[in-house]
């Protein structure tokens, strides 16, 4: 988007964005209208948002990606923290030369949609949550432990369905961890 508020048409680009020890597959349809970048669930990729950039049409400039280790893009080192996937928010918008851009997040997305708005108003459009974003006092100790165990007891399962993309290329550990930094 261009500093006065309308964004220019681009050609439509699918490829690789290097971040740190990374790669995120991007697609970014190059749209006439406003940018509007699509924050994913946690263990989903980009693919999940078709119907909806269908279903909006080609007058936005849709900017979807798969995170570290889920979809096409690469496994990282990093720990996907939470931290991490906020400036990978960063990282996309910058290699696609996106001043200002409307967030849209979904489950796990709508966390990093609130709080990259939150923390980037002047970069804002504004933000669309989808099933995510509860308020920060919810998790005790109990829900955390029930958290860890429920990704344990899925660990195998999980192992099988990696291969398909269903779930990220990530431990049990991880995935809990980092749904309990969220909240």
């Amino acid at each position: 988007m261009t500093k006065n508020g309308s964004s220019s048409p681009r050609s439509p680009w699918t490829g690789m964005v290097p971040v740190d020890d990374t790669a995120l597959a991007v697609t970014d349809t190059g749209g006439p209208g406003i940018p509007v970048i699509y924050l994913n669930g946690h263990v989903a990729t980009q693919g999940y948002w078709r119907r909806v950039l269908a279903e909006l049409g080609p007058g936005w400039r849709h900017i979807t990606y798969d995170m570290r280790a889920r979809g096409q893009s690469k496994r990282s080192a990093d720990s996907n923290s939470f931290e991490t996937h906020l400036r990978d928010v960063d990282a996309v918008l910058a290699a696609r030369g996106v001043d200002r851009a409307l967030v849209v997040g979904w489950s796990y997305g709508g966390f990093l949609a609130a709080h990259w708005a939150s923390r980037n108003p002047d970069r804002t459009v504004g933000a669309v949550l989808v099933e995510g974003a509860q308020p920060d006092d919810w998790l005790d100790e109990a829900m955390e432990q029930r958290i860890r165990k429920l990704f344990r007891r899925l660990s195998p399962l999980m192992v099988l369905l990696r291969p398909t993309g269903l779930t990220p290329r990530m431990t049990a550990e991880q995935i809990a961890n980092s749904n309990i930094e969220v909240a």
